[in-house]
């Protein structure tokens, strides 16, 4: 039975219209100005069909990411690709690190692969580690995906490390899924991202989003870069076409048109933010793992459930129980408005002295 398990959704709870919903992961900075005008300029073109290929913002985000055109393919938010991509190699073992994004599971169901888990450990900060490659020669998986940074962790993962697992993954046939929707979020993105590899290696495949970094949730628009044309054409195939309605093309083009600098302004901010909530979360005792990305992963020693409790004042955060290899003491939690963090932490305070 299906069963939605992703967070941003308390809004259309009954009664819970005025929660601070910190359970997804969107930029605080909120939606460009540009980007919402572009939408409402688009609406009058809404009586055609999408362009089927995204041509201009695929040269949009060519440009931007400094990949030939031709490498990207757009789609309905990364969900939409991830479920494609196990369809475009007919993959029989997909392989994930565990805990991780959900979907790269489900997706695998979807197309009845069978699913190899690598467990990663709290002791070690659930980082990625050179024992993943040797899974990967010894199960020969057709499909591997790794999120870096990891969600829910936040953990990044080296790029000495992406590279031995394209080396073997080359040499056993097996496609290589690098999601880095939260890459954009990261100091030094240009250290960790897979992008310079993707010339050398064709079996590897980057997913980006510009749900979570633009605030445009609601819009759906993600995006994969391989220099496979094959695979590209692949992912066309296997999927309905006019995946990119008009309004989220007008939205990506917009969007890219001062990215550079609202990407600086963004993680100068969520930097910043995210360093004081882990200073204050460390102070009330609350374990604080190394996240990277645009939120905090942190285990609750206490014996009270800290997201129920948070529930209760209108606070909502993502449990994490429902994360294989995770139970409900992990928590993550959104960096936000100044404002909410704020009040986030004080209530937590308040709570924690129960």
């Amino acid at each position: 039975m299906y069963e939605y398990s992703h967070g941003g959704n308390a809004a259309f709870e009954n009664g819970n219209e005025n929660i601070i919903d910190l359970s997804a992961n969107i930029n605080p900075l909120g939606m460009p100005k540009n980007v919402k005008n572009a939408i409402i300029r688009e609406i009058e073109n809404c009586n055609n069909y999408p362009d089927n290929f995204s041509t201009r913002l695929r040269e949009k985000i060519a440009n931007f990411e400094n990949v030939k055109a031709d490498w990207v393919f757009c789609g309905n938010g990364t969900s939409d690709i991830i479920f494609r991509l196990p369809k475009i190699i007919q993959a029989k073992k997909v392989m994930i690190a565990t805990p991780t994004f959900q979907d790269y599971e489900r997706s695998a169901r979807s197309s009845n692969s069978k699913i190899i888990r690598y467990k990663l450990y709290s002791e070690s900060g659930f980082a990625l580690n050179s024992g993943f490659v040797e899974v990967v020669w010894r199960e020969k998986p057709d499909l591997i995906f790794v999120c870096n940074p990891n969600n829910p962790t936040g953990q990044i993962t080296e790029t000495g490390l992406i590279e031995e697992l394209l080396d073997a993954s080359r040499q056993i046939g097996a496609l290589v899924v690098v999601d880095e929707c939260f890459m954009d979020f990261t100091e030094g993105a240009n250290e960790y991202t897979g992008k310079l590899f993707l010339e050398r290696y064709s079996n590897l495949v980057i997913l980006k989003a510009f749900t979570k970094l633009f605030a445009l949730p609601g819009i759906r628009l993600g995006y994969a870069l391989c220099a496979d044309k094959t695979r590209i054409d692949s992912l066309y195939f296997h999927g309905a076409d006019w995946a990119v309605s008009n309004l989220a093309q007008a939205a990506g083009i917009a969007a890219l048109e001062d990215a550079k600098n609202y990407i600086k302004q963004t993680i100068a901010y969520v930097t910043a933010e995210r360093m004081a909530m882990k200073k204050e979360l460390d102070r009330l005792g609350y374990r604080v793992f190394e996240a990277r990305a645009n939120y905090v992963f942190i285990q609750n020693p206490y014996p009270f459930d800290l997201c129920a409790e948070l529930d209760k004042k209108h606070i909502r955060i993502r449990s994490c129980k429902n994360f294989h290899e995770l139970d409900g003491s992990y928590c993550r939690i959104t960096v936000s408005k100044k404002e909410h963090n704020i009040r986030l932490l004080t209530t937590i305070a308040e709570l924690t002295q129960l």
